[in-house]
This record gives structure tokens, C-alpha cells and sequence, in this order.
């Protein structure tokens, strides 16, 4: 019943923001069409009522090429568009156990990964998960490891690149580098805008264990979805957390 109430009250505030500016050349759907018409990984509807349907790849695991179709509403904010302009962005979280064991000329490192998983903006479930590829860095960026499991591979293309620094796990999730003195450790994997740093408490550690909870809608629903419109064109891909016009735009379908 709250859910019902929220979505009511989000969607008459969406309407009244929408009634203060023309939605005329906004409203439409864009997508990333094919020569028959259907769009190839994205399409997006934005209604003259101020709601949208979005039909789109996985945004936390998009390597899946799992498909999702979400219904909110949108808002125009400094001549873009706002999906779902109330919901916060989920973000990851890192934390760091570190330990003193008497390794003499290497540091251990343990990593583990979860997933929080929500429903109608309820945690639903947290479970322990396998990642695909995880990447952590010690101290600066090009002292890099690329952590799978098993035989992961980027892509099924010939033209996919070959995963550097690569480092193969079992079912421990557990494996060594040699011994320095660590400043910061940076990591990075699906779900993340960026990588999350953290800072040892202790030059003396040399065990650490990286907890990981990336946090996602069972709807994968777009959550304040920035997209940049101009003309016929939709900018709705993003690097780092922003909306690049240099990537491939959507297209507005003509009638």
C-alpha cells in the first residue's frame, strides 16, 4: 500500500513539473534502431504524461546482455532528462579487514563479493556471490591484477582484449603478491561508476581481506538517469557515472 501511495505521489509531482515546461519535443521513443526497426539494446519511451517504459541491457551486470524493462517517470531538468529523479543512485560498498600473520617476503589478499539485492525499495535478500573479473591495484594504477575465475574471458569476439596481469582464483578467492609497503589499495568491478580506495591502518599488515557489497534493483530500474537530448538524438550511455556524447547516441523514431 505504501509502495502504491509513493508511486502515485511521485507520478502527480512529475506531471506538475512537466505541466511548467513543453514536453512536446521531448516526447518520444529513442532507441538504437536496426534495419528492421527494433532497437538493438536500448529503447526508451518518454511520454507527454511525464512517465517513461525503458527497455535496456542489465546496468549493474551488462556483460550478461540480460534484458530489463522498467516504467517511472522522467523530469527535465536544465534542458535534459531526469529518470526516476527521486531514487538515489545505489552505490557500492568497500571495507577492509587487515591482520598481522607472519608472512616473511609476501601479503595475502582475500576478497570477498556480495550482492544486495531490492524489491519495490526493500532489501530483499544479501547474498554471497562469484564475481567475473575483479580488478585491484597496489598504490598506483599500473601496479594493476585482474582476479577471475576460471577461464573468464571478455568477450566471445576474435577482437576482444586479452585480460592483462591476470591472476586465476580457486574457491578460496585467496592469493599472494610480494611483500612491499602497501600506501592504498584500489578496487574496481561490475556495479562500480569508479574504483574505491583504501588505506592500510598498519605498514606492518600483511593479510587483507576486501569485503565487497554491490548493491542493485531485482527491476535493474534507472535511478536519477541522467540522459542528454538534442534534436533526434538521445545520449543515454555513460562512463564513469556521466553521460557521454561521444558515445553512440539513441535515435528518435520517426512516425
Amino acid at each position: 500500500m505504501k509502495q502504491t501511495i509513493y508511486v502515485f505521489l511521485t507520478v502527480l509531482v512529475a506531471i506538475n513539473l512537466q505541466a511548467q515546461t513543453n514536453t512536446t519535443e521531448y516526447s518520444g521513443t529513442y532507441g538504437n534502431w536496426t534495419l528492421a526497426g527494433e532497437a538493438l539494446t536500448t529503447e526508451l519511451e518518454l511520454r507527454s504524461n511525464g512517465t517513461f517504459r525503458l527497455r535496456s541491457v542489465d546496468n549493474v551486470y551488462p556483460q550478461t546482455f540480460k534484458y530489463y524493462t522498467n516504467e517511472g517517470v522522467w523530469i527535465i531538468e536544465d534542458k535534459d532528462i531526469i529518470l526516476n529523479p527521486s531514487l538515489k543512485k545505489r552505490k557500492p560498498i568497500v571495507e577492509m579487514v587487515e591482520k598481522t600473520i607472519g608472512l616473511q617476503d609476501s601479503i595475502e589478499i582475500k576478497v570477498n563479493h556480495y550482492n544486495e539485492i531490492y524489491q519495490n525499495q526493500k532489501l530483499i535478500e544479501k547474498k554471497k556471490t562469484e564475481f567475473d573479473i575483479l580488478t585491484l591495484y597496489f598504490n598506483k594504477k599500473r601496479k594493476y591484477r585482474n582476479l577471475t575465475r576460471g577461464r573468464y574471458d571478455t568477450g566471445s569476439c576474435a577482437w576482444a582484449p586479452r585480460i592483462r596481469n591476470r591472476v586465476y582464483l580457486d574457491s578460496s578467492n585467496t592469493f599472494r603478491i610480494a611483500k612491499e609497503d602497501i600506501q592504498k589499495i584500489g578496487v574496481y568491478t561490475y556495479g562500480f561508476i569508479d574504483y574505491v580506495e583504501m588505506r592500510p591502518k598498519s605498514k606492518d599488515s600483511d593479510y587483507f581481506e576486501i569485503n565487497i557489497v554491490v548493491p542493485m534493483d531485482k527491476e535493474r530500474m534507472p535511478r536519477n538517469k541522467r540522459v542528454i537530448i538534442r534534436g533526434r538524438r538521445a545520449y543515454f550511455y555513460e562512463v564513469k557515472g556521466e553521460v557521454k556524447k561521444w558515445l553512440n547516441p539513441l535515435y528518435k523514431k520517426t512516425a
